[in-house]
């Protein structure tokens, strides 16, 4: 049996191995950083989506000779697109700000709600502390940021389950406020609390977005009261106050802030579900070019047959990418619809003067409600 290693052989190999592991990345991140100053310093868009597709779709064919899992190879690629991704935001996006290193932001509810969580990271990206203030509505944060109160606010605006929260739509296109940057927050709700098991709960508090998006398991639970509350911070905060019967729909991260148990995990409706979430400022610098944007606008058509077909002919016609559209009803003027639009793009590449040029032609009024780097990262799998 020499030929067998010992257990101390095989740990040392092992480490062997995730020192080279470490070595190999940090090599990959000193090219990866000539790549992006040599882009910088041609004018070219930094970010190349075809490229990261190759890569991943080679990784993951290599991984399947290798007989490595795909998620295993996916989330290692993903993460290292996300580190460069999170460099070039550093640099370009309309958020950059070297002699940022503290921001005031508003959000909802306080600690350990989703808005708080993305509110961190969002400036944990740009090396940036966040100075917290708390909110109870949507309209407290804008209107801190209008006034001068805070330098930024973190809001949701829709989510995979539920859809656009209108609200909030509401509130920014009568602002003051340009939508300076996004993020994606991947949402896994659990019922959290005091009890020794689920089944004592007889009660749960959440704010009415996390409960909309647990119905399923809620109506799997008969026996479950719902009671909506401001905030998750809210919620959770009811539980200090209630007995071991009261649970609440939060974050793992959330419950452990607030010293809770995890009753039970994944109750929300669908597995992806991710909410985004605007960053709103009452000033804006547009990002630079070399940074994969999204612009963002309101627009009301013309009163005559077909003019929302005609307004959109331009982004077709110059290959501008609609993310989102959307209609919500104009306040005051029954039956009338103003139009929300999302696309892909910096508001002066040329493609998307000359399709803005065209929307102008069949429409009464629009507004720019920002331009601001972009915050996804497509998934791409190998073909079987």
């Amino acid at each position: 049996m020499s030929g067998v290693k010992s257990r101390d052989e095989i740990r040392a190999a092992i480490s062997d191995i995730d020192r080279q592991l470490i070595e190999a990345i940090a090599r990959r991140s000193q090219l990866v950083e000539q790549i992006l100053e040599a882009k910088a310093a041609s004018g070219q868009p930094v970010r190349d989506r075809e490229r990261e597709q190759a890569v991943l779709r080679e990784a993951l064919r290599q991984g399947k000779e290798q007989g490595v899992p795909a998620e295993l190879v996916e989330s290692l690629f993903h993460n290292l697109f996300e580190v460069s991704i999170r460099r070039q935001r550093e640099r370009f996006d309309s958020m950059r700000n070297e002699e940022l290193n503290e921001a005031s932001v508003a959000y909802l509810g306080g600690p350990g709600s989703y808005s708080h969580i993305a509110a961190q990271k969002v400036f944990e990206r740009r090396n940036a502390t966040v100075v917290p203030s708390p909110k109870r509505d949507f309209v407290s944060i804008f209107r801190s940021v209008e006034t001068g109160e805070v330098d930024f606010g973190v809001i949701p605006i829709e989510n995979t389950t539920t859809g656009s929260i209108n609200e909030v739509y509401d509130i920014l296109i009568n602002s003051r406020t340009q939508i300076v940057g996004e993020f994606f927050l991947r949402v896994d709700h659990c019922l959290v609390g005091r009890a020794s098991g689920q089944g004592r709960v007889t009660r749960v508090f959440g704010h009415p977005q996390a409960l909309a998006q647990c119905r399923r398991y809620i109506a799997s639970h008969p026996e479950l009261e719902t009671h909506m509350a401001a905030s998750t911070t809210r919620a959770l905060e009811r539980l200090l106050e209630d007995d071991d019967t009261a649970a609440a729909v939060a974050g793992e991260d959330a419950a452990r802030l607030f010293g809770m148990d995890i009753l039970a995990r994944g109750i929300g409706d669908h597995e992806q579900n991710i909410t985004r979430f605007i960053v709103i400022a009452r000033q804006a610098k547009l990002p630079t070019r070399e940074v994969e944007c999204k612009t963002s606008m309101m627009f009301t058509t013309r009163d005559t047959a077909g003019s929302l077909v005609d307004a959109l002919t331009g982004f077709r016609d110059n290959g501008v990418n609609l993310v989102k559209l959307e209609s919500r009803p104009i306040a005051g003027n029954p039956w009338e619809e103003m139009f929300i639009m999302d696309v892909d793009g910096h508001v002066e590449d040329k493609t998307l003067r000359a399709a803005m040029g065209v929307l102008e032609e069949h429409t009464r009024e629009i507004k720019l409600l920002g331009c601001y780097a972009a915050d996804a990262i497509d998934k791409v799998s190998v073909a079987e």
